[in-house]
């Protein structure tokens, strides 16, 4: 095999990797505009809608798992020809983790109105500021993988915002813990809405932890 050959083929297993992880970022996109709208149909009287949106989000998590197979199958027959191939391993195992965190917060707003608790307004307040943020940091981090093939010097400046927002993201969570501490007396309802905060926060976390990911991506591109 010429040194063309090879180039050729690593062109090409890169150029399917970019397109793969596009499609699987798009995916979970899909599934945390579900779980936005989960909290905004989160009652004691909802269970059918969330139950509905539950089960969209677990098909689209099976689809996620589909495109993360293909993707690790053709890295891992590509090898020792692909170079970057354990920096996108690393990537999408932890985009599917984000799908997985968004898959189990929607299943604990199901059971907690399955359970008939009524939820209490200012703690959907909290969720839905929470989530805005997170929505925004994700845009960020999905805009870095779409600009990626094209403009890898761009994508650290991206990063960064996902970095910025974050932040922010972290102070809200604390925030809001501190406040359900301070106004919710009834045990069993505090368990279960700082376990919703804690999702929220992983989420946020994955999502910066993904972009960390995305920058050993795009610096192989430029250095």
């Amino acid at each position: 095999m010429t040194t063309e050959d090879l180039n050729s083929i690593i062109n090409e297993v890169y150029r399917r990797s970019i397109d793969l992880i596009i499609e699987h970022v798009r995916k979970t996109r899909d599934a945390l505009d579900l779980a936005i709208n989960a909290v905004s149909n989160f009652s004691s009287s909802s269970y059918n809608e969330l139950k509905d949106i539950y089960e969209k989000i677990s098909q689209i998590e099976e689809e996620a798992d589909n495109i993360k197979r293909e993707l690790i199958e053709q890295l891992t027959k590509s090898a020792p020809a692909f170079l970057y191939r354990e920096d996108f391993f690393r990537f999408t195992v932890r985009i599917d983790e984000i799908i997985e965190y968004i898959q189990s917060f929607t299943r604990r707003l199901l059971k907690i109105s399955e359970s008939k608790i009524e939820p209490i307004p200012s703690v959907k307040d909290l969720l839905e500021s929470i989530l805005t943020n997170i929505s925004s940091e994700y845009d960020y981090l999905k805009e870095a993988v779409m600009t990626l093939p094209r403009n890898p010097k761009k994508v650290l400046d991206l990063v960064v915002t996902v970095h910025e927002i974050e932040s922010k993201v972290d102070l809200l969570y604390h925030s809001a813990d501190f406040k359900l501490l301070m106004e919710i007396e009834d045990l069993r309802k505090l368990l279960l809405y700082r376990d919703l905060l804690h999702l929220l926060e992983e989420i946020s976390d994955l999502i910066e932890d993904a972009s960390d990911d995305l920058r050993v991506l795009a610096l192989h591109r430029i250095v």
